[in-house]
C-alpha cells in the first residue's frame, strides 16, 4: 500500500427550491399539468426536452463550478497544508458526468504523503482535520460554516462572489491502478475481519463509484438528472448515489441498449421504486455479493462496497421516509405511462 493520503473535497451549491430549478417561460400549455408531474415540465414536452431546458447544466454553471474547485485545491497544495499534494482525481456528480443544474456537487482526491495505512489514517485523522481547519482559517478566502464530523470538515467558503459548501475529507491510496476483482480481495477481506474500518476503507474506494458511473451513456445519465431532479423537489431522502446505482440497474434490466427513449427508461425506473419491498440492487464487479451478508430487502448495494446499502432500512418494515417515496414513484408512473401513451396516439 503506498504511503499517500488523498483530501476528498465535496461542494455543492446551497439549498435552492423547486422555483429556483425552473427557469422556462410561461405560456398557457405551461400551466396545463399534472400535479403529479415533474415540477417544471410544460404540457406536451418530452422528457429530452425537459432534461436539456431545465435539468442540463450550460457551461457557464459548469465553469463557475470548476473555478470553485481549483481555488480549493489550489489551497490545498499551498504551504498551509504540510502534505505533499500529486494528482488530483475528480468525483462527485461533476466527475461522474450527472450534474444537475443548480444541484451540483464535486470530489476532490488529493494524494498526499505520510499515511501508509487506512489503520494509521484512522488513528491520525482528528489531527489532520485539526490541520486542514487551521489552513482554513489562514486561507485568506471568507470561511464560516466550519463544522468538523468524523470523517470531514463542513464549510461554507466565498469565492469570486461565489458561496459554496465545501466537504474536506482525507482518505488513503489503495496502491490500485487497475482495479479487478483479483487485487481488490485483499482490500475487501480487510474489510471483513476489521469492522471499526469499514468507513475509512469505503471512503478510499470512492474512485471506484467515480468509474462506475462515469462510463454511463448519455441518456443513462439524462434520467439520472431527472431521478435527482424528481428526489430534490419532492423532498425524499434517497441519497444522489443511491439514485444513479438504481438508474444504472434499470438500464441494464433492459439489456443495455445502444439507443433508448428517457420515456421508456424513466418508467423503468420509477417502476422499481413503486415496490421497494422487492427492490435489490447489486453487482459483481468487484466482489460477489453472495461471500458477504447482504441485507435483506430493499437494499441499494454500492458496487465498490459489500457493506454499504444506499437504501438501508430498520428492522421490521419500510422506513416511514420510504413509503412516501414509493407513494409518490406511483404517481409519478401513472403520468408518465399516460403521457408516454396519448403521445405514441398523436394526442400531445
Amino acid at each position: 500500500m503506498s504511503g499517500y493520503l488523498f483530501l476528498v473535497f465535496v461542494f455543492s451549491c446551497l439549498s435552492i427550491t423547486a422555483a429556483d430549478l425552473y427557469h422556462g417561460p410561461e405560456t398557457a400549455d405551461s400551466h396545463k399539468v399534472d400535479k403529479d408531474d415533474f415540477v417544471g415540465r410544460h404540457h406536451g414536452e418530452s422528457l429530452s426536452k425537459f432534461i436539456t431546458r431545465v435539468l442540463q447544466p450550460n457551461t457557464e454553471y459548469l465553469d463557475k463550478c470548476g473555478r470553485t474547485i481549483n481555488k480549493v485545491a489550489e489551497l490545498m497544495r499551498s504551504k498551509l497544508v504540510p502534505h505533499k499534494v500529486a494528482a488530483t482525481i475528480k468525483g462527485g456528480s461533476l466527475g461522474k458526468g450527472t450534474a444537475v443544474k443548480q444541484m451540483a456537487d464535486a470530489d476532490l482526491l488529493f494524494p498526499l504523503g505520510g499515511i501508509s495505512s487506512v489503520k494509521e489514517l484512522s488513528v491520525k485523522l482528528p489531527e489532520i482535520l485539526k490541520t486542514l481547519q487551521s489552513a482554513l482559517d489562514r486561507s485568506g478566502h471568507k470561511v464560516t460554516s466550519i463544522k468538523k464530523t468524523p470523517f470531514t470538515i463542513q464549510f461554507l467558503i466565498s469565492i469570486d462572489g461565489v458561496l459554496q459548501d465545501v466537504d474536506l475529507l482525507p482518505i488513503v491510496d489503495l496502491g490500485i491502478q487497475h482495479p479487478t476483482k483479483e487485487n481488490l480481495k485483499t482490500i475487501y477481506t480487510e474489510m471483513k475481519k476489521n469492522e471499526n474500518l469499514r468507513d475509512y476503507y469505503m471512503k478510499c474506494l470512492s474512485f471506484l463509484q467515480v468509474n462506475f458511473v462515469k462510463q454511463q451513456p448519455p441518456k443513462v445519465k439524462s434520467v439520472i438528472r431527472l431521478l435527482k431532479y424528481w428526489i430534490k423537489t419532492k423532498q425524499h431522502k434517497l441519497k444522489s448515489y443511491g439514485a444513479e446505482l438504481l438508474v444504472i440497474k434499470a438500464y441494464e434490466d433492459l439489456g443495455s441498449p445502444l439507443s433508448i427513449r428517457e420515456e421508456d427508461l424513466a418508467i423503468n425506473v420509477f417502476g422499481k421504486l413503486t415496490d421497494l419491498r422487492s427492490l435489490k440492487v447489486s453487482w459483481n464487479k468487484y466482489f460477489d455479493p453472495k461471500n458477504f451478508n447482504v441485507p435483506s430487502a430493499p437494499y441499494i448495494l454500492d458496487p465498490a462496497c459489500p457493506y454499504h446499502n444506499l437504501i438501508r432500512q430498520k428492522s421490521g418494515g419500510i422506513d416511514d421516509k420510504y413509503v412516501y417515496l414509493e407513494r409518490d414513484a406511483k404517481k409519478i408512473l401513472n403520468v408518465l405511462k399516460d403521457q408516454d401513451y396519448r403521445s405514441k396516439r398523436g394526442e400531445l
